[in-house]
């Protein structure tokens, strides 16, 4: 069975806040007073590809003659 996978390529616009005790502190990035959140404000999607993905367990077998290993034989 094929799964298909969709890749989207695009650009995000964000903001982040963090709680600091003084001006100094926020200036030097120091002394946080918890995790900057992050929140995305806007998302632009620039493109979409999709591509097939085979499972390879159903593959090998699916046909033994197909997956056996090959022999060079010439004729003289």
């Amino acid at each position: 069975m094929e799964k298909v996978i969709k890749k989207k390529t695009g650009e995000a616009a964000f903001f982040t806040e963090q709680a600091f005790l003084n001006i100094e502190d926020a200036y030097a990035d120091r002394n946080p007073l918890a995790e900057a959140k992050a929140t995305v404000s806007d998302i632009k999607i620039n493109n979409i590809k999709y591509r097939l993905e085979k499972n390879e367990t159903e593959n090998k077998h699916s046909n033994p003659i197909d997956n056996a290993p090959s022999h060079n034989v010439t004729n003289s």
